[in-house]
């Protein structure tokens, strides 16, 4: 009998693992405009950037609008790491569009 309970209790909190792992993260898109955005060399530099923060899934970047898009996890990344990086490479973003993502 206990062997039973505590193969009943086990498979409980396996479950219980599991499907928290599953669950899909809500992602936020970030849209922001960014005047110096004018050469491809920043153009990668950026893109590879925030690629290489933990959470970003998308970041791409457009020479003609001056603008970055990226899809990122809220709860990996934060303010603080998207403006660090845009201080590293010397950009004063212009407007911030934030969606969230479902």
């Amino acid at each position: 009998m206990k062997q039973l309970l505590s193969i009943f209790i086990f498979s409980i909190l396996f479950a219980a693992f599991a499907v928290q792992n599953n669950t899909p993260a809500k992602l936020t898109q970030l849209v922001v405009t960014i005047p110096e955005l004018n050469s491809s060399v920043l153009q990668k530099n950026l893109e590879l950037e925030f690629k290489n923060l933990g959470g970003v899934k998308i970041c791409e970047t457009s020479l003609m609008t001056k603008t970055l898009m990226m899809n990122y996890d809220p709860r990996k990344v934060g303010q603080n790491e998207i403006e660090n990086v845009f201080q590293k490479w010397e950009c004063n973003p212009g407007k911030y569009t934030y969606q969230k993502l479902y």
